[in-house]
């Protein structure tokens, strides 16, 4: 029978690659299990976690589509204001977007690389979370893109597991 104890480390490097990848083979080897170990579990983590986002951030988008022309007169109703009535202007000046360091690079990453650099640098440098939610934003019609997600997390944990068994 299984320990707790080798349960919990199983499923902590399962969700660590799921979420922040580059992390997950460091992880694993801290916690003293071999290359093919560490090798088995980012995989299956990365995976789990781009299948997991992907329906999420499709969930999402979904949502949005189907209930966002609704939601401003939903918001005018419940705050007891009449319909489709244009917002007062104000004679401020606002102040647009912020733009941090991150989103400069997503945007440079998209306008150099496009949908294969965002493909290629969602494990290591943009987390599966956001870089699936990326993929789907920005090259929805692409095909394959779930494919594409699960190649890109194979050939990241071959090698980030290799570079970690050579030091």
């Amino acid at each position: 029978m299984i320990s707790e104890g080798i349960l919990l480390k199983q499923l902590g490097i399962l969700l660590i690659s799921a979420v922040k990848f580059l992390l997950a083979a460091p992880a694993s080897y801290l916690l003293g299990y071999s290359y093919l170990h560490t090798l088995f579990n980012t995989t299956a983590g990365g995976l789990l976690g781009v299948i997991f986002f992907f329906f999420l951030s499709r969930s999402i988008f979904r949502l949005y589509c189907r209930y966002s022309p609704g939601l401003y007169n939903v918001f005018r109703r419940i705050a007891g204001l009449p319909l489709k009535i244009a917002l007062p202007r104000s004679n401020r000046i606002s102040a647009g977007k912020i733009f941090t360091r991150r989103n400069r690079l997503i945007i440079r990453i998209r306008r150099t690389y496009g949908f294969p650099g965002i493909v290629i640098l969602t494990p290591v440098i943009l987390s599966i979370p956001l870089g699936t939610f990326l993929v789907l934003r920005y090259y929805s019609t692409k095909r394959n893109i779930l494919a594409w997600l699960s190649l890109s997390v194979i050939a990241w944990a071959v090698v980030l597991t290799t570079f970690m068994e050579i030091l």
